[in-house]
């Protein structure tokens, strides 16, 4: 690679002649470029796309390393080349080695890569010739493997993996009599940090030279595509109302191998800001008293500042399953819209079938109330489709009340297997029909077109349902829902310790189950975050396409990041570990300022601007003799301190911490107009600083 010291020489040459000027420059940005790639792979991890080299048709092995590294967060590039690959300090094979996968020379170019210090991450070996380089002396085939146990005290690869769930993960059911093909590994000089149930060796680490080779006995498409398209064997030990994470936990691992074998890793956070997690509640309305009913949790919501998601069937027909009750009922839904909230479809008919496409094929556009006349008599539907279910009744909320759908969930959680087709003909961007324990795994992914291993991915980001009111065999009622609560509560704790996103879904059709719902966030974690969902989908999507690269310089860490899709909620995770410096920048080179806070593991977490920090989680103050009125307002409200008669500073933030108005040396007893602010629908933090407190009180402003 030529050198500064070689351009500065031919540049300062007193002979030098225009030819020279223009070799020295030809040097200079040869130089510059080289640098450019050194800075970029040394801190990258390479996914080696075995597509070519198996001689295989589909794309879902490929699309599984593709998609975990996405998750992970860290920096990647995918490659068809070994010789490229061999460049970065981390390959992870996107596929099996197949037997004669490699010649001769690449084998030995990999095994030269390893022993100088590289690390392969890869699975379900078959090709003897690799035996030796993964540590192994046999590999062998099983489908009656239902578990895996990680030795979490055997590398420091294991943080995150600390729940009961967790160390052991469920990769199938035992009932089903089989499971999906995997390998156990005899062992010859690697070290087993996974059995399965059978004792056998499901992670082999094998040092070799100054390198790694991690080798997973399960071919990472079983652990994460197949999964995420529910083509699981009914791997899932609870359907809903639980803590599922068997895909998430294959990523921490791979995360983690990453974090051991690059130095001070940076890779992106999962919630907005600083926050723990996030909640996101979300709503069904899809019977007629749920209609009766919902508008009391809207209140509720209202007065907590919180803008929930109201998923609505347009049934404006009636048949032996159910009567019109979108019918006549505008402007019951319109109030939610009044209180903040946002409106998305839940079908037309909320059919129990519409999983079967010998009843609803995709179908074609062009459905209309007059033209689209599904029923449910006898059990069984009839005259419907996919299209007409997302077309009318997106139209039908788009026409009534002046909104954008963007958001779609089935009934019953029913999943057709063209759904995705019909979501991206009609433009939606949201789906909720998974449940996150069905498939394995709470953090948003984009659903695949149609549910296949040849399939590709498609635009919509589907965000798991993640508990709900409905557990099937002990139903919920006025006298089980603190029981029901709890179950929630253990839930939602577990996927907070992982970060992890968290999505409620309450039918709100009785009121005990509003009250359900206030026990419930009086448990949640004190950190974690209330929500929108499409605000949160937003957010993912542009996490997703966030590009960034590190630089590492003695001690000085150098972050650039693309900021056209930095947002304010992104956030970091580095393994400090005793790095003098930090800094970031954008892709011009200016300045980015990021706050910092100790993480889990003896990392930080780098976040932009006043975030959850600056919020107190309880934002009425503990004497209760701070008083807000009218709350919510529309206009003015006034604010006095029982018993306190000096003077005193307020602020107004909104929920993200950005300060929207402040008021010094104000009287004990003050009326504020908040419509010169400005303000949005919504929930705002205001603090009252007196000489000797500061008291917090959230309150919700209509215009």
């Amino acid at each position: 690679m030529p050198t500064f010291s070689m351009f500065w020489r031919i540049f300062m040459n007193k002979d030098t002649t225009m030819l020279k000027y223009f070799t020295a420059l030809c040097f200079f940005f040869l130089f510059v470029n080289s640098f450019y790639v050194s800075a970029q792979t040394e801190r990258k991890v390479a996914v080696l796309d075995m597509t070519n080299y198996n001689g295989e048709t589909g794309t879902s092995r490929k699309l599984s390393a593709i998609r975990v590294m996405r998750l992970m967060g860290v920096p990647y590039e995918v490659t068809t080349n070994l010789s490229v690959a061999i460049q970065y300090p981390v390959i992870i094979t996107g596929s099996r080695i197949l037997d004669g996968a490699f010649t001769l020379t690449e084998r030995t170019d990999l095994e030269n890569y390893v022993n100088d210090g590289g690390v392969l991450i890869t699975s379900s070996v078959r090709d003897p010739d690799f035996y030796p380089l993964c540590g192994i002396n046999s590999s062998t085939s099983s489908n009656t493997l239902y578990k895996m146990t990680w030795d979490t005290t055997a590398a420091p690869i294991f943080d995150y993996v600390n729940d009961s769930l967790e160390v052991t993960v469920s990769i199938g059911d035992t009932a089903s009599g089989f499971s999906f093909y995997t390998r156990y590994y005899g062992l010859n000089g690697a070290n087993s940090l996974a059995t399965y149930e059978n004792g056998e060796c499901a992670l082999a680490l094998h040092p070799y030279g100054n390198g790694s080779v991690y080798t997973f006995g399960p071919d990472f498409r079983d652990v994460l595509y197949r999964n995420q398209t529910n083509f699981d064997v009914n791997a899932h030990r609870t359907y809903s109302n639980g803590f599922e994470p068997t895909s998430d936990v294959i990523m921490f691992v791979l995360r983690n191998i990453v974090r051991n074998h690059i130095p001070h890793t940076l890779y992106k956070y999962t919630a907005p800001y600083d926050y723990s997690s996030t909640l996101m509640i979300t709503h069904d309305i899809d019977s007629e008293t749920g209609m009766d009913t919902m508008q009391a949790f809207s209140d509720y919501e209202l007065s907590e500042g919180i803008s929930a998601h109201y998923n609505v069937t347009t049934r404006y027909f009636s048949d032996s399953w159910m009567s019109s009750f979108y019918v006549g009922s505008w402007s019951e839904v319109h109030a939610l819209l009044d209180d903040g909230h946002v409106l998305s479809s839940h079908s037309v008919g909320h059919f129990p079938d519409f999983d079967d496409e010998n009843l609803f094929p995709l179908g074609d556009s062009g459905n209309t109330t007059t033209s689209y006349t599904p029923a449910y008599n006898s059990g069984v539907s009839s005259g419907g489709s996919v299209m007409g279910e997302l077309e009318v009744s997106k139209f039908l909320l788009e026409d009534d009340h002046g909104v954008h759908i963007r958001s779609f969930r089935a009934g019953h959680l029913a999943f057709n297997d063209s759904l995705v087709l019909g979501l991206e003909k009609m433009k939606y961007e949201f789906n909720s029909t998974n449940s996150a324990n069905n498939v394995l795994s709470s953090f948003p992914h984009y659903a695949m077109k149609i549910r296949s291993f040849n399939s590709e991915e498609s635009s919509i980001l589907e965000i798991p349902m993640t508990i709900s009111d409905v557990f099937s065999s002990d139903p919920i009622t006025p006298a089980n829902y603190p029981q029901k609560v709890a179950v929630w509560v253990d839930a939602t704790q577990r996927y907070d310790e992982n970060h992890s996103p968290v999505v409620l879904l309450i039918h709100p059709n009785r009121n005990y189950k509003l009250t359900a719902l206030q026990d419930y966030l009086a448990l949640t974690p004190q950190n974690q975050l209330i929500y929108p969902f499409e605000k949160y989908g937003d957010y993912w999507r542009k996490r997703d396409s966030l590009q960034f690269a590190t630089e590492l310089n003695g001690n000085v860490l150098t972050v650039t990041i693309d900021d056209n899709l930095l947002t304010q909620e992104q956030s970091f995770v580095l393994d400090h570990n005793g790095l003098d410096s930090v800094i970031f920048k954008n892709q011009m080179g200016d300045d980015l300022t990021f706050l910092w806070k100790d993480w889990k593991y003896n990392s930080r977490l780098y976040y932009q601007g006043k975030t959850s920090s600056s919020i107190p989680e309880n934002f009425t103050s503990k004497e209760n003799n701070l008083h807000v009125y009218p709350n919510p307002t529309h206009s003015t409200i006034t604010i006095y301190i029982s018993g306190y008669t000096g003077y005193y500073q307020l602020q107004l933030y909104d929920l993200s911490g950005k300060l929207i108005l402040s008021k010094e040396q104000l009287n004990a007893k003050t009326e504020l107009d908040l419509r010169t602010a400005m303000l949005e629908n919504g929930a705002y933090i205001l603090t009252v600083q007196t000489d000797t407190d500061q008291f917090y009180k959230k309150i919700s402003y209509l215009k």
